[in-house]
């Protein structure tokens, strides 16, 4: 999938372990640029995986849309 987004670094933050031990839960620091602006940013979102048997079964991801929306220009919605 094309993507204007280049992601430039990553790291883990922070890594969780779950009362349930097939469940992470890992936060993400991102440096990334929008290749149509060249405009660097950073992010960090939040990922919840279930893994079982070694394969991850399922794989959430949560980020501030926030930051993206403040790197491309778009006004948000008022409330």
């Amino acid at each position: 999938m094309a993507s204007p987004v280049r992601l430039d670094d990553y790291e883990v933050a922070e890594f969780y372990q779950a009362q349930d031990p097939e469940v992470v839960i890992v936060e993400m620091r991102v440096q990334a640029t929008l290749t149509t602006t060249g405009r660097s940013f950073a992010a960090t979102s939040i990922q919840v995986l279930r893994i079982r048997e070694g394969h991850i079964v399922l794989f959430r991801d949560f980020a501030d849309s926030r930051v993206l929306e403040d790197v491309i220009g778009e006004p948000r919605p008022g409330p």
